[in-house]
């Protein structure tokens, strides 16, 4: 089958690239077009939908990326993707998993924090940022322009007490509509949450989905402060293999049975770096639903991709049903904001913000306020669009010093984010002495993050996560030298 031009129409809503990438994906997602069709070269289509060649091309990119298409010179591209029969149409997931999940009235749920000894991480001293993982560069974030934003809502009295429990709707309005353009997720203002941070929205997603006892997954290597939530939470934990360049694998699920929720990395697994491929998100949409799992989506770092542009959400392949949607500006913007957001189906929301109106009240509203306005005015669509260029620079920098000082440690998570994985030779294994290394680099000011602090489940790869963010080329080679002088010493 061939696909002809004719058949397909663009929207005339937004950038023309992004028309054509929506008219392309809506045919490849509603089974339309089938698996083996062609569409036609990346020159005819800019001729009969009177296009540049560039701007096809970069849709085309985008799909070959997110893996819908494969390239065939001479042919034009090639549809490679299966979806599942009916795989859109289980709309009853939602109400059924929520019911049977959910139980917060029951005595069943009551939860003390006395009768556990779930390891709480103790609070550390303020750090340099020189090599520290999750720090984006704070001297290139625009405070005149926040300033100012903060200023032109500094005298509202309005914003001085609290509003909807959702969090300020304009905000949650231009949240919607980013979202929906940068990362394909299903959603309106009425189906998002504004949390302080996307912490509290993971603790708040395990709440949802979970009671006592279950049994939830999560990736290891994988985010300790989630695991700490699902701690606290009594919830039974099982760990899956994420170290792969995928991330965690479809096959490793069909061991699991039973399990209330899936919490997972997909479009950039921290800390190791994986970009889930198309396949893979659809095989574990499948299991998920075939399971009555809910899935917890943490979108860690997904706008800055090097490669191509950030990859469509699972949210998004799964139209909103059976994934709850987690994210925050802490990378984006900056740490001390602590604005997050949970993007969920309507069943669920408002026990969310329950919950948040439990736990911790309302999230400031100004500077709510000025993030709406940062984003509907399009300070923040350029802020990243400068931020990615700067951090691809860096983190290409963090390559070509580690090829030259540690050339026989190996790299991973070098396609997006803000940090690099240096894992340790096996020459060195026997004999690595990491906490003496940590040491040796906090007595110059660098505090990266061992990689055994990220794994739960017995993994024996020694290795350090590395901020390539917050620090200049001189303080990022110095701290390179050092952990080269160490292993030379060693």
């Amino acid at each position: 089958m061939k696909i002809e031009p004719d058949s397909i129409i663009l929207s005339g809503e937004g950038s023309l690239q992004r028309q054509l990438y929506q008219a392309l994906r809506q045919p490849l997602l509603s089974g339309l077009w089938p698996s083996g069709a062609l569409l036609p070269s990346s020159r005819v289509l800019a001729s009969e939908l009177g296009l540049s060649r560039n701007t096809v091309n970069a849709a085309l990119a985008q799909l070959v990326a997110e893996g819908y298409l494969q390239g065939q010179p001479g042919r034009g591209y090639c549809i490679i993707t299966q979806l599942p029969d009916h795989f859109f149409q289980a709309h009853g997931f939602q109400a059924h998993a929520f019911q049977d999940s959910h139980r917060f009235s029951t005595s069943n749920n009551k939860q003390t924090v006395a009768n556990t000894s779930i390891p709480i991480q103790p609070a550390t001293p303020h750090k340099t940022g020189l090599l520290e993982p999750g720090v984006p560069d704070l001297a290139a974030f625009p405070y005149r322009i926040w300033q100012r934003l903060l200023q032109r809502h500094a005298d509202r009295p309005k914003l001085g007490v609290g509003s909807d429990v959702l969090g300020y709707l304009p905000l949650r309005q231009a949240l919607s509509l980013y979202l929906q353009q940068s990362r394909q997720v299903h959603c309106n203002e009425q189906q998002i949450l504004i949390t302080a941070g996307a912490q509290q929205g993971l603790y708040v997603a395990a709440m949802l989905v979970a009671a006592r006892g279950d049994q939830v997954l999560m990736e290891s290597p994988g985010y300790g402060r989630l695991r700490q939530a699902l701690q606290l939470q009594d919830l039974q934990i099982e760990y899956l293999d994420a170290s792969g360049a995928e991330g965690i694998s479809a096959e490793a699920l069909t061991n699991y049975h039973d399990c209330k929720a899936l919490f997972l990395t997909p479009g950039h697994q921290y800390p190791m770096g994986g970009i889930m491929p198309l396949p893979q998100r659809l095989a574990i949409l499948q299991w998920a639903r075939q399971q009555g799992c809910w899935l917890v989506e943490d979108d860690y770092d997904s706008e800055f991709q090097f490669k191509h542009r950030p990859i469509a959400s699972l949210q998004g392949l799964a139209q909103g049903e059976g994934v709850i949607f987690v994210g925050s500006f802490s990378k984006t913007m900056q740490p001390a904001l602590r604005l997050g957001y949970l993007v969920a189906p309507v069943a669920l929301i408002r026990r969310a913000a329950e919950i948040v109106q439990a736990i911790h009240g309302d999230v400031p509203l100004l500077t709510q306020a000025a993030l709406a306005d940062f984003i509907s005015e399009g300070h923040f669509s350029r802020h990243l669009r400068k931020m990615r260029k700067l951090y691809q620079h860096k983190q290409q920098l963090a390559q070509q010093l580690a090829a030259q000082y540690l050339p026989d440690w190996r790299l991973s998570a070098m396609h997006a984010g803000l940090h690099l994985v240096l894992l340790c030779p096996e020459t060195m294994l026997p004999d690595f002495d990491g906490p003496r290394l940590l040491q040796q680099l906090a007595a110059q000011g660098y505090a990266p993050a061992p990689l055994s602090k990220y794994q739960f489940n017995g993994e024996q790869q020694a290795g350090l996560v590395i901020g390539i963010a917050n620090l200049s080329h001189a303080e990022l080679e110095r701290g390179l030298q050092l952990i080269a002088a160490f292993q030379h010493s060693s």
